[in-house]
């Protein structure tokens, strides 16, 4: 046997070294193959050689967009997340109002314990109410230089009432801290009360959320006729008309005794204009705290009224709170002994 090679033949024993190692390569190789056999200076030469395939072309899927069942249940998983979201969002942010209206309350209670550090009593809470003048000028006049107000209180007349022309840019003046941020208004002002289109006596007075403590009332309570004041001295509190309370009068103590409670959202159908002698209440001894919005303690914070007591501390009474305790901290000498839990 003899096997080719350009024009020249192999010997049999050469041949057959060239097959089997042909065959070798074969068994090793997986692609297409090619042999090339040559004899260079009397030695045999064998080069394997594959065969190189042609470069193919890359085809590029096409990218499948969304089904409509796919964006269904984004859209569902989304609106759950939001559902279950949203009320922590919501408790997040009222308990940063809560926050800022305790913070008012007690930049009140601030004001009113440098002014009695100055007059060593705390102010009236309404001047001239029952006289024949009424000016009825509120115990919120007298602490606003302490409140960083004093633009206010000095463009404010004594000589003329609250609801005069006179005062009438004093006090529809907006006091930030006379207003509780959860409480939304549709006016910061009673407006035009008459819709006449002009100004009259009580237009345009600014609002608060926070009234002075007068007392409790309800059935024996009241004073005689002719007393100094509407109910008897047990039920009294701090915020009197025509008297200002000095510390020594507060027999329970002064952190046991409220001065000033949030009434939130009244109008002016309740008298809540801020400079008006009328923002004093006395709590009706069987109403607890957010029940009526009518002169009581109420807020709209969830279950809970801010108060100040007569020392500056603040304190949030719950709803569910007994109804002695209440009673007991809103009066100045009714000699109860209250604990807070």
């Amino acid at each position: 046997m003899r096997i080719g090679s350009g024009n020249r033949l192999l010997d049999p024993v050469h041949g057959t070294l060239v097959v089997q190692s042909m065959a070798r390569a074969a068994l090793r190789s997986d692609s297409p193959f090619s042999w090339q056999v040559s004899r260079i200076r009397h030695r045999l030469s064998i080069q394997h050689r594959r065969k190189v395939s042609p470069p193919t072309a890359t085809v590029r899927r096409r990218r499948r967009g969304l089904t409509l069942v796919e964006l269904l249940v984004s859209v569902t998983i989304i609106a759950v997340l939001i559902t279950l979201l949203l009320p922590a969002v919501q408790v997040a942010r009222e308990s940063a109002r809560r926050t800022a209206c305790g913070n008012h309350l007690r930049q009140i209670g601030l004001a009113l314990a440098s002014y009695q550090n100055e007059y060593m009593c705390f102010p009236t809470g309404c001047i001239e109410c029952r006289s024949k003048s009424r000016k009825k000028i509120a115990w919120n006049v007298a602490i606003l230089p302490y409140l960083g107000q004093e633009n206010v209180w000095k463009i404010f007349d004594y000589n003329y009432p609250a609801k005069s022309v006179q005062n009438r840019q004093a006090t529809g003046s907006h006091v930030p801290s006379f207003l509780c941020p959860s409480t939304s208004r549709e006016s910061l002002t009673s407006g035009d009360i008459n819709h006449n289109g002009k100004w009259d006596p009580g237009d345009d007075m600014a609002y608060s959320d926070y009234g002075g403590i007068y007392g409790v009332e309800g059935a024996g309570r009241t004073a005689p006729f002719g007393s100094a004041h509407f109910l008897e001295a047990n039920s009294l509190g701090v915020m009197l008309y025509e008297e200002p309370t000095k510390p020594a009068a507060i027999l329970d103590g002064l952190s046991q005794t409220v001065i000033v409670g949030e009434c939130a959202g009244r109008t002016y159908l309740q008298e809540s204009e801020w400079a008006n002698g009328h923002n004093c209440f006395a709590q009706e001894q069987s109403t607890g705290v957010n029940v009526s919005r009518s002169n009581e303690l109420y807020s709209d914070h969830a279950q809970v009224a801010g108060v100040v007591f007569c020392d500056c501390h603040v304190r949030f009474l719950h709803a569910s709170m007994e109804q002695a305790v209440l009673l007991a901290v809103l009066t100045r000498t009714g000699n109860e002994v209250v604990k807070f839990p």
